[in-house]
């Protein structure tokens, strides 16, 4: 008891560390459950999870959580392949919880689960009314492409048919039906009966918002080859990645011009639009890869559109090259594919070793969206670091788009709290075992808590520095940067931050440069706007296209500058194979933006870490 005593009085100094995180209320200890079962889902214990979210609902039937709760059971349930349950708890929460925020995603995992039950034609109807209910546009450009690949590969014109009638009155679900069934009938060859459908429905429904797809499907419907194109862009030129896939079309047109005037020759591409949709995209590739003379395509964006073209790329043995596709192991798909982006794997990695390696930090902790690609590359941070014998001491999620992320903030600064504590009293008592350290940190809480009561002192949670944490690994979507940068600074989390390529964004690093200086963060390139080589492209497009380029504009460019390498102006009867041998002995190619690597399994293998410092980003390698 002396020896207790002792310890405690020599940590008395540390009553800064205390804040309102000891006087939570009800709720949050409710969040603070929720939160921990969410970390089971999110680490791939669903069955745990399930047992966890049931358990709640259960015992606190009248919690605010209540429909979040539900909504993550039903999740846990399909992800345990329990397709009838989940059907089942998804049919009485949308019956309890007529007008939640959460019906869109009930119906889109409920449609899932009819999907794997084989039940295709209802799958498609519980698509269509999630998509009718949903304000994410993620999550209805997700919808649309299910939609239209179940119609197309799994649904008899019967059945299309009894899904029209079933689905009344919808507009835009009658609407995107027939957009995918006059692509089944183009697909099978039947041109008339599917321009004449496109017609019919763009005269019965002129204003739904899938007119402008049904017009471009039915304009695009004849399009012929020139003996020119040796090269194609397969991109989405309309729907949400539209301005994306435009700049990266005006960069390639313009790299190809000057391929074409240097060898004065007349080298065209093909262009092919796809809108988002993964099944055009694959009837375009398929199309494309029925002219031999084109040798190789560029595209597509998405990872899951990449994904399917690669796999068609093997059987069609046309080689592929997507600029932008982010995600690990496309290459296995096809040998004919090549990433020229890097993988988020290679990406999470390469940040781990720079921040083991060069800033030597041993403490980490992570904060994420719960997201399949942040999900892993999150683990592979964790993974490389702990392989290196470094701690990960503390890892928090929140949902994308969700503002409020202070519970989470605060869950690094507890863990932050409490290192700080046992890191001082492992200084100052070498010997002092685990199981003591968390009893004494206990007593010293209580102890500061009570002297808090008795003096009414409260302390702001930001004037608390914590630094036994020493580095944050924080990627998120970039549209999160504006609210969660201010997070970072009224955390007073200690630590070097670092971050993923969506914090490349000059307009919010600039308003927010206050919050996060000194953040480190990997991206696929630099862009040196100063350099001779950015400054006369940027001449050249501006008299081309009477606008300044954007970003993806230069990776259009540096990725066809980059392919051109293999083709051979001198030999006009150059084979598929060919081509595809010529881009395996590609050297390193240091383009405007990136530097392209593709000489190990067909794979970038470079990551560019930039560091915003005082307003200005500096690159680091």
């Amino acid at each position: 008891m002396k020896r207790k005593n002792l310890i405690l009085n020599s940590f008395i100094l540390l009553v800064c560390l205390i804040n309102s995180i000891l006087a939570q209320n009800y709720s949050e200890r409710e969040k603070a459950i929720f939160e921990k079962n969410l970390l089971l889902y999110a680490h791939g214990d669903y069955e745990q999870a399930e047992q966890n979210f049931a358990l709640v609902i259960t015992k606190l039937p009248n919690s605010p959580l209540l429909t979040t709760n539900y909504l993550m059971l039903i999740k846990s349930q399909y992800k345990l392949g329990d397709y009838t349950v989940t059907i089942e708890h998804g049919k009485k929460f949308l019956k309890k919880f007529p007008k939640s925020s959460y019906n869109d995603d009930v119906l889109y995992v409920m449609g899932n689960s009819y999907f794997h039950l084989n039940r295709y034609r209802t799958a498609a109807k519980n698509w269509i009314h999630s998509m009718e209910s949903t304000v994410d546009p993620r999550m209805e450009e997700k919808l649309e492409t299910l939609i239209t690949r179940v119609i197309m590969y799994k649904m008899n014109y019967e059945d299309i048919e009894v899904l029209n009638t079933d689905i009344l009155p919808s507009e835009d679900g009658e609407m995107i039906v027939n957009i995918a069934w006059a692509e089944k009938e183009f697909k099978e060859g039947k041109n008339f009966v599917a321009r004449q459908r496109l017609t019919e429905s763009l005269q019965k429904y002129p204003d739904s918002r899938f007119s402008n797809k049904a017009e471009k499907l039915l304009a695009s419907s004849g399009h012929q080859f020139s003996v020119n194109e040796r090269l194609a862009l397969l991109l989405p030129l309309s729907g949400f990645n539209e301005d994306v896939g435009k700049s990266i079309l005006e960069g390639a047109k313009l790299a190809l011009d000057e391929y074409n005037d240097q060898h004065n020759i007349n080298l065209e591409i093909a262009v092919k639009d796809y809108g988002q949709e993964i099944t055009k995209a694959i009837s375009a590739f398929k199309d494309l890869s029925q002219n031999q003379n084109i040798l190789a395509v560029v595209g597509p964006l998405e990872n899951d559109i990449t994904a399917a073209c690669a796999a068609i790329s093997h059987y069609e043995q046309l080689p592929l090259l997507s600029p932008t596709a982010t995600e690990n192991d496309l290459v296995n798909y096809s040998d004919y594919f090549f990433q020229i982006n890097t993988p988020i794997d290679i990406a999470a990695e390469s940040i781990a070793r720079y921040a083991l390696d060069s800033l030597k930090i041993s403490r980490y902790a992570t904060f994420a969206p719960i997201d399949d690609h942040f999900i892993k590359m999150v683990n592979k941070f964790t993974e490389t670091v702990e392989k290196s014998g470094a701690q990960i001491a503390a890892q928090a999620w929140y949902y994308p788009g969700d503002q409020d992320v202070y519970k989470q903030f605060m869950k690094i600064k507890r863990i932050g709290l409490k290192l700080a504590f046992t890191d001082s009293l492992s200084r100052q008592i070498p010997d002092v075992l685990p199981e003591e350290l968390d009893s004494l940190y206990k007593e010293y809480l209580a102890l500061e808590e009570e002297k808090m009561q008795v003096t009414k002192v409260k302390i702001d949670s930001a004037d608390i520095p914590i630094m036994s944490i020493d580095g944050v690994f924080i990627p998120i979507f970039k549209e999160d940067l504006e609210f969660i940068a201010p997070q970072i600074a009224y955390s007073n989390i200690q630590a070097q931050y670092l971050g993923n390529s969506d914090w490349y964004n000059h307009e919010q690093l600039k308003k927010n440069k206050n919050y996060i200086n000194g953040i480190i963060f990997g991206t696929d390139g630099y862009l040196n706007e100063e350099s001779w080589d950015y400054r006369q492209f940027r001449n050249e497009f501006r008299t081309r296209y009477k606008k300044t380029p954007t970003l993806y504009s230069v990776i259009g460019y540096d990725s066809f500058k980059y392919i051109l390498q293999a083709y051979n102006p001198t030999n006009q009867n150059m084979s598929r194979n060919q081509f595809l041998r010529n881009l395996k002995k590609l050297n390193t190619y240091n383009g405007i933006y990136r530097t392209i690597d593709l000489t190990k399994k067909r794979v970038n293998q470079t990551l560019q870490l930039l560091k915003y410092n005082y307003g200005q980003i500096i690159p680091l390698n």
